[in-house]
């Protein structure tokens, strides 16, 4: 059925254009998150630093627990016959409705994301070997690779031995590609567990 979405913190007063919809998928690039809805209209969220998510499984009958600090989204999924799932946004960046066009739009503005089965590496080593930038800057660079925070950043190049000083256009394609394929492995490791690792 239709999901109900409350702002218990006020802060995201578009969430009545999306309450009472049908709830269709959740799709992700690098740190964004996108809940789509029926009618051609998405949440985009970017989590920052501080963002997280808590759920909340509630047996049939009963109300959610009372939101605890500052909830700036409660998404709740309700089903006959059964439990209801309750899920709490607290500190995100980013909460906004936004159109599905502009879906395209915010990916447009990413790299390739080394946790998409369908991402295009040569894009981001077509922006790093022009690059005179570090090679550590350039791989927390969201508009180069998304998704890749310092803790991968600082893995992935003391695993290939590789300066994080070094200008971006010294770095050669094997070191790009074996980077690239240890980001893949590392990265889809963390979604499995739950955790960096």
């Amino acid at each position: 059925g239709p999901v109900r979405v409350s702002s218990p913190q006020g802060r995201f007063a578009d969430h009545v254009v999306v309450d009472g919809r049908y709830f269709e998928r959740a799709t992700a690039v690098g740190k964004h998150l996108f809940h789509h809805y029926e009618g051609g209209l998405a949440v985009h969220v970017h989590l920052g630093l501080y963002g997280f998510f808590d759920t909340h499984l509630v047996p049939e009958g009963e109300a959610p627990p009372a939101p605890v600090g500052q909830v700036r989204m409660r998404v709740g999924a309700i089903a006959d016959g059964g439990p209801a799932h309750w899920v709490d946004l607290r500190g995100p960046t980013r909460c906004e409705v936004i159109a599905e066009a502009e879906v395209g739009d915010v990916r447009d503005r990413l790299g390739p994301d080394p946790l998409d089965p369908d991402a295009e590496p040569e894009r981001a080593w077509a922006r790093i070997s022009r690059s005179a930038r570090p090679v550590g800057a350039l791989l927390m660079d969201q508009k180069i690779l998304a998704g890749v925070g310092n803790v991968y950043r600082a893995e992935v190049l003391f695993r290939h031995g590789i300066d994080p000083f070094l200008p971006g256009r010294e770095l050669d394609r094997a070191q790009f590609d074996a980077v690239w394929d240890d980001l893949v492995a590392l990265m889809e490791i963390g979604v499995r567990t739950g955790a960096i690792h």
